[in-house]
């Protein structure tokens, strides 16, 4: 089952995951003025004029955020349309860790406190340092020489085909906008940003000298085989959102549950839920996988987050039960089909791999951490900028 998911980023992304490119050091073109003879006394004028103009380059120099940045890192300036799309994905993916939660970016009260500390002041520092940490990132890609091929920038600027239904132009330009506020060639450059960012990151572990042992494998194995149980379930996805993902009304909803209940009911009179599955569920890929799903535990929640509780169900239920899960995206008709443990051998390469995987992530991790802490690529705000921005994306 492909799973469909917003457009936004996740905290720990692989390069074709999405997000970002920086305006760096950008310069206006200067437009070609022809002059005419001049008096002399007019001579003076513009002299005078060009030095004002290059205290402004001057000042503009030592002031970036004068055109509107929220903040520097060494010499690569933070946008607000960056800030805004960094900010609006970790607000989305705070919510989508919300279980059964119902509310969307601009209805849910941000200054709730979460461990002594509004949410939104907690996001706020985080973007502040996921955006540090990608220009740590560009800046060290610059100087290694890796660039975004031809190929992946032209699949960034057509990206519009793979985010609506006949890739129209205008449709993606509405979902952007509604998700993140900015234009769609405006997230499309923070995209380009953020995927160098990632394939530094990726070129780093492709090139790591990191090794795993098999014994080491073997260990972890059997210290948590239960972590390598998997389950398959069929289910049948009664929608709750509308088509542009918003919620329904409560009697929409109500009527949703009811139908949900109803596909139990008939199920356990014999029922046959695959049939049921391609008749009834909202789930486009229903007609072809007839609601079939096997999953890993730990699989579905750390990839998708808003499947943790239909994941949860799986594992503390017997085989051949049938029971309705509620998601942010709906109701969840399901039966476990099967459960079983995964033997070493079939495991132990992706043991293997996320061993590895996660020493590296340990590895890279600290070496950021201690680029951050060096002066050369602390961030630098622009008060003034960044709280109107602020203002303008939590609505308080």
């Amino acid at each position: 089952m492909n799973i469909i998911v917003p457009v936004v980023f996740g905290k720990e992304l692989d390069s074709k995951e999405i997000s970002n490119k920086y305006i760096n050091g950008e310069r206006l073109p200067l437009e070609n003025v022809k002059v005419k003879k001049t008096p002399k006394g007019l001579i003076i004028g513009i002299l005078a004029a060009v030095v004002i103009i290059a205290i402004g380059i001057v000042l503009f120099i030592l002031k970036p955020w004068s055109a509107g940045y929220v903040a520097t890192v060494d010499s690569s300036k933070i946008t607000k349309q960056e800030y805004i799309v960094f900010s609006k994905t970790s607000m989305n993916q705070f919510l989508n860790n919300i279980p059964n939660n119902a509310k969307t970016i601009d209805n849910y009260d941000w200054s709730t406190q979460q461990n002594g500390e509004a949410v939104k002041e907690q996001i706020k520092k985080e973007t502040l340092n996921q955006i540090q940490e990608n220009k740590i990132m560009l800046i060290k890609a610059k100087e290694a020489g890796i660039k975004l091929t031809t190929e992946e920038i032209a699949n960034i600027d057509t990206l519009e085909k793979s985010m609506s239904e006949g890739g129209a132009k205008a449709d993606a330009e509405k979902i952007i906008q509604d998700a993140f506020g900015v234009s769609l060639a405006e997230y499309k450059e923070v995209y380009k940003g953020f995927s160098l960012a990632q394939k530094y990151k990726d070129t780093e572990r492709s090139t790591s000298k990191i090794t795993v042992g098999d014994d080491e494998v073997k260990k972890y194995y059997d210290t948590n085989k239960t972590v390598f149980d998997k389950a398959t379930v069929t289910h049948i996805v009664i929608s709750t959102v509308d088509s542009n993902g918003a919620p329904v009304s409560e009697g929409k909803k109500s009527e949703a549950k009811k139908k949900a209940d109803d596909l139990v009911a008939k199920i356990n009179a014999g029922g046959d839920i695959k049939a049921l599955a391609v008749e009834n569920s909202s789930d486009p890929n229903a007609a072809t996988d007839k609601g079939e799903l096997t999953f890993a535990k730990g699989e579905m929640s750390s990839q998708y987050p808003v499947l943790a509780n239909l994941e949860n169900w799986a594992f503390s239920n017997d085989v051949g039960k049938v029971g309705v899960v509620e998601a942010a995206y709906g109701y969840d008709v399901v039966k476990l089909e099967k459960r079983a443990e995964s033997t070493y051998d079939e495991v132990k390469d992706k043991i293997k791999s996320a061993l590895i995987y996660t020493k590296f992530t340990d590895d890279f991790n600290s070496k950021l951490d201690a680029w951050k802490k060096e002066k050369q690529y602390e961030i630098v705000k622009n008060n003034s900028v960044l709280k109107k921005t602020d203002l303008a994306i939590y609505r308080v």
